[in-house]
Formats: C-alpha cells, structure tokens, sequence
C-alpha cells in the first residue's frame, strides 16, 4: 500500500511540474475536516468526467477508493468500504487535473475591507458637569488573517469599564490619540464600553460632542434628571423626547457620520400663536409718455409674529397690471374692481419684496398712479416722475405728499432709469394724491443718416476718361438707401456696403439708391461702416492737348462733414495759367479747395472708416481698370487693348468741410501740354 501511495504522489508530482527529472518523496495531503474543502460528485458524474473504463487493463493503477478520496478530497457516493479501482495513467491525470482546477475555482476573493461596525447604540445620562454613556457596539471581522485594529473611540472621553463577547483574543489599545480594539479573531465580535464626557457650557447652553465609529445604524437614548428642557442632537433624523417624574428622555437615531453632538438648554414657555402684522414701503417710478404713463412700482413688506402666504394690494382706477415678479410668486390675479391678490408658493415671514409693472392712459392731465397695499397696519412711500416723450411735466398741489428733492429719493427709484428724475414726492398715510399737467409739444426731426467723410480717388487720361474710386463713411440709424445724384456722364462699375457687394437702383428723379444697413452701436454712439462707389466718366469727344476740365462730384441728399478728393492727372501736363507778366498760378478754381494736405477731423467713432494710402488706392484702380477692359473687348470679340493709367502722374489734392445737401460739388482745371491721345 505503500508503495502503492508513493506511485500515485510521484505522479501528480510530475504532472504539476511539466517532467521534472527526478521524483521527491510524497507527502500526505493535509486534511481539512469533514465536509472541508472536499468535492462531492455522482459516480456517473466521476466516469463522464475522468472517461474511466473498467473493462480496459493496460497500463492500469489499482488504486483503493479511499487513498482517492484522502489524495483528492473527493467523496462518490453509494460505494461499498474496501472498493478499489483500476485507472489508466491518462485517466488519473485527467482526475488529477480536473481537482486541482477545481479547488483553485473554489478559492473566495479577499473582503472589500477588514471589518463593518453593523450597529452602535448609544445610552447615556446627562449632569451638570459631566455625561456617563454606554456604547454597544456589534462588530463583524471580514479578514482572516493577521491582526485587525478597529478605531472604537477617541481618548479625549474617560474610559471607565468595558467587556468583550468573545473575551479571549480581544484587546483595548490606546494609541495614536484613540482607542482601539486589537483582535485576530473573524466573524461577530460585541463590545460593551462606559465612559463620561466633559460638558461644555456657553450662554446657558450646556454642549457634549465626541467622536465615535461610522456605524450601520445609531441609535442614541439619554436622560436628563430635570424637567422643560429642550436637548438638540445634531443631524438627528428623528428625535423623541418624554417627560415623567422629574426626569427627561430622549431617543434619536442618529446617521454615519464623524460625531455625536447634544446640546440642551431650559425650555422656553410657549407662546400663543398671533396673528400677522405687515407693514409696507413703496417706491413708485412713473414714466410719462405718448398718451401713456408707465409705471414700475417696488413694495418692500416687513412680516412680522406670523407668515402669509396671500398679499393683497389695490390698483388705481384704470390701471392695467402688466407683470408681477418675487421670491416665490406661484400665481396674481386682479378683480374688476381693481384688487390685485399675489398668491406665493410658501409662507413668507420678516422681509419680503415684490415687484410690479403696470400703465395707465393719461391726457392732458392726470393723478400719478401708485399700488397701495391692503391689510398693513402702516405705509409710506416715494415717488418719481420722470419724461419718455416730448412732453413738458409740471407739478400741482399735492395732497397728503410731499415733494421733496430729488436727491431724497431712495437709490431703488434711482436705478430703475437711465432718465433724468424730474419730480419727487414722500407719502405716508392712507390717502394723498399728486396731480400732473402733461403738455405735448411738436417733435424736431433729426438727422437719420449722416455721412462723416467723401474720399475719393480719380485717375485723368489724356483722352478725357476719368475713373474714380468713391468711398463714403456712413453712420445710419434707420434710412433704407442713400440717395446719390451721380454726374451725368458717369457710369458705375461696381458698389459695395461695409465690405460686401450691393445691387444699386434708380428713383424716378434718376438718384442712384444705394441699399444701407443699420450702424452697429458701441459706447452710446452708431460706428460708421464704408459705401464705396467706382464710376468711369466718358466725354463725347476726345480731349484736346490743350484746355479746360470741369470735374464734377456725386452729392447726396444728407450732410458730408469732409469731402477730399485725390486727382492724379498725366504727368507731362502743365497746369498752371499765367498770372501778370511773368508770374503764374494754380490752374484750380471752383468750391474745391486745393490744398497740399487734408485736414484732420476727429478720431472718434464717426471718423472716416478708411484712411486710405492715395497710391494702393491707385494701383487697385489700375487692376479694376484693365480687367473692365478686358472684358468689354472680349465680349466685343476685339483683341483688349492695354491703357496705362497716370498712377505715377501729377497728384493733386483738393477738400471742402462740410457739403450740405443742395450744395454743388465741382472744380476747374486749366491744363496743357498733353500728349495727343491715339
């Protein structure tokens, strides 16, 4: 039998060592105890799973069925004592293999953490200069091995007496400013502990607090050898306190959480429920306009003794309310007979404020319109009057008001607008009236669009074609097209509004209209955005070497604040006409001014949007130029023709500040010595 051991021992030794060379002597499989770590099958289920056949004899192990079990921790049942079986090798080893799976299957993972503290119950009694508690405590140990260290208290309370269920391998331990529970024990241990704590006392309040363990439940009960007292327990999420023969008892369950706090003090005596008192303070904003008063109104409610959830208030005769807004406003309505009702969603007590907007038609006169509250025991109030329209506000004699002056009035009235405040007035009492005189006057119009600089840029050739580059910086509030009256010999090329092309049209005056957009506004001012214009103008015959130019300009139905104008003309030219014998002068004449710079007009946000450079202004005409040419002549079916432009001739510059609508916009030039165009 020996023998029989040490064959089937060096064989699972050779099978979990891969062919290890040289076999070591067995060792018995320790045992773990009935029904320990052993694997329990069917004998069918043992034949499916090894493929053991008894009738086959070759290379076959007799092995006795309970050196099976002993080797394997196996047990089959239904099988007589001093059964033995036949295995091939190949069949053990499977044997052999599917055990050694299966109590590695078996092995659980370790616990998530060492220990769970299931429940703390807390009993104590409260004095004067102490409390006395004790903690029950029920703790179940996850982790097997080694030792476990369980905080259970803090060392600042006086551990008077504690027990362990199970005593034995349970120790207390005070380290690291705690006690703590040391313990190589798994499953349930009970720990009994009584200590006291120090009462803390402050303004007549008496105050215990301690650390304890985060526990699954907590449950506190104390006593107090007094009654009206009133104890807190802090986080409690019930409390139940009873009084009965002089003494206090308080039950409260208590959340996981780092402390237990209790405070009590001596109970105040109940007082008798009284019923609200309100008192309220308005400040009324009136806005006179166009057959309209406008009006915002704050009431600002002190609640007092008790909470309301329902506010009356009382709106003058022919007011219509408009909105009404505060903490917690569920729903307003008001009655015919003008009594405004504001229902909240929750009582509100102490400060309380709501907001109203309402208006009333006015005429020629009327009395300011104010909300007054129903049901306070006092008001007073302020209010202010201030003019959206054209209109002339003078006051009448006031009844129960006061005017006062405006720098009395509350910032709240104050910051409702950006208007100067005209009138204002003081209130208290039920009944006062402030009686307006209301006259309209004649509106002025005033300017919708106006245009804060003309720069244009013109190229002369000597065969009298002219091309010039107009750009406008344009401030427009609310004008759908400028109107431009183009000179008559002027065809337009291509128009563009704040960088983006644009379809010009023509009124029944012939006005080019030109489509506008609305100026964007920043810091209180309309910013200027550009509306650039390329005309040609063409003569009806060629220009001669020698003679006069009448230029004319675009003009416009609005102002122009600075119009300036760059004029390049061919270089071999002379412009100048003789001035007595030997002198000469500047060929220019006309309401253009010619002038050797422009000058500088504001800076501000309705400056020119384009301060632009005269000689890249010229060369981009020169590229516009030659691709309209190029065009037209392919169109045509004509080879184009190259036309040098005088960028590099003569520059001349010339201004006027300030063209009204009306004004003509021209100048004169005498030239000569002009090469003969081809």
């Amino acid at each position: 039998m020996k023998r029989l051991v040490a064959i089937l021992t060096v064989a699972a030794v050779l099978w979990g060592l891969a062919g290890a060379a040289t076999a070591q002597e067995a060792q018995k499989v320790p045992k773990l105890g009935e029904g320990k770590g052993m694997v329990t099958l069917s004998w069918d289920e043992f034949v499916r799973i090894t493929g053991y056949d008894p009738t086959k004899k070759s290379n076959v192990i007799t092995v006795p069925w309970k050196e099976v079990q002993d080797l394997l921790n196996v047990e089959v049942k239904g099988i007589q004592p001093g059964t033995s079986i036949d295995l091939p090798w190949n069949e053990f080893k499977e044997l052999l293999k599917w055990s050694v799976e299966r109590r590695a299957a078996d092995k659980t993972a370790p616990p998530p953490t060492d220990y769970i503290v299931a429940s703390a119950d807390y009993t104590g009694a409260l004095g004067d200069e102490s409390a006395e508690f004790t903690l029950k405590l029920k703790l179940n140990i996850l982790r097997e091995k080694g030792w476990k260290r369980i905080v259970i208290l803090p060392n600042e309370v006086a551990l008077t007496k504690y027990a362990f269920q199970p005593a034995d391998g349970v120790y207390l331990s005070a380290a690291s400013g705690q006690y703590e529970l040391l313990t190589e024990k798994t499953g349930v241990i009970e720990a009994t502990l009584t200590f006291t704590v120090k009462v803390n006392k402050a303004g007549g309040i008496n105050t215990v607090s301690f650390s304890r363990p985060l526990a699954g439940s907590s449950l506190l009960e104390m006593t107090l050898d007094r009654e009206n007292v009133d104890v807190k327990v802090a986080s409690a999420q019930s409390q139940l306190a009873k009084t009965a023969a002089g003494k206090t008892t308080v039950a409260a369950a208590i959340p996981a959480g780092p402390n237990v706090a209790v405070s009590w003090e001596r109970a105040l005596p109940k007082v008798e429920k009284a019923d609200p008192k309100l008192y309220a303070e308005t400040r009324t904003l009136v806005a006179v306009g166009d057959g309209m008063l406008l009006c915002q109104e704050m009431v600002n409610y002190n609640i007092l003794h008790a909470g309301v959830r329902e506010l009356k208030l009382t709106a003058p005769k022919g007011a219509s309310v408009l909105t009404v807004s505060g903490q917690s406003v569920s729903d307003w309505r008001i009655s015919d007979a003008g009594e405004l009702t504001v229902v909240l969603r929750g009582e509100a007590i102490g400060a309380y404020s709501l907001y109203i907007t309402y208006e009333q038609p006015a005429k020629d006169s009327a009395a300011a319109p104010v909300l007054r509250t129903v049901g306070v025991e006092r008001e007073r109030g302020y209010v202010g009057v201030i003019a959206l329209a054209n209109v002339e506000i003078a006051a009448g004699e006031a009844t129960g008001a006061t005017a006062i002056d405006v720098r009395q009035l509350p910032s709240d009235i104050v910051a409702m607008t950006n208007q100067p405040i005209l009138l204002a007035y003081r209130y208290v009492g039920e009944k006062f009236t402030v009686p307006l005189t209301i006259r309209r006057h004649e509106e002025v119009s005033v300017l919708a669009t106006i245009v804060d600089s003309a720069l244009l840029t013109a190229m002369q050739l000597n065969d009298g074609r002219r091309i010039t580059n107009l750009v406008y910086s344009v401030r427009n509030n609310r004008n759908q097209f400028l109107r431009v009256k183009m000179p008559a010999d002027a065809e337009i090329w291509s128009v563009a509004v704040a960088g983006n092309a644009a379809s010009p049209a023509k009124d029944k005056d012939g006005n080019v209209l030109i489509p506008l957009i609305r100026s964007s506004t920043g810091s209180r001012e309309m910013t200027a955005f550009p509306v650039e214009i390329v005309y040609v103008q063409t003569p009806e015959k060629t220009a001669p070497p020698q003679g006069r130019l009448k230029v004319t300009l675009p003009s416009l139905t609005v102002p122009v604040m600075h119009v300036m104008f760059n004029y390049y003309l061919p270089a071999e030219g002379k412009y100048t006409v003789p001035e007595g014998l030997f002198g000469e002068k500047s060929g220019f004449t006309g309401p253009m001014r010619l002038v050797t710079e422009f000058a500088s007009l504001s800076t501000g946000p309705g400056a020119a949007v384009i301060r632009a450079n005269a000689a890249q202004q010229a060369q981009g005409m020169q590229k516009q130029f030659d691709e309209r040419v190029a065009r037209e002549a392919m169109a045509a079916g004509a080879t184009p023709m190259k036309v040098e432009l005088p960028i590099n001739g003569k520059l001349f510059r010339l201004e006027k500040i300030l063209a009204l609508p009306g004004d003509e916009l021209f100048f004169e030039v005498a030239y000569s010595g002009w090469k003969a165009a081809e």
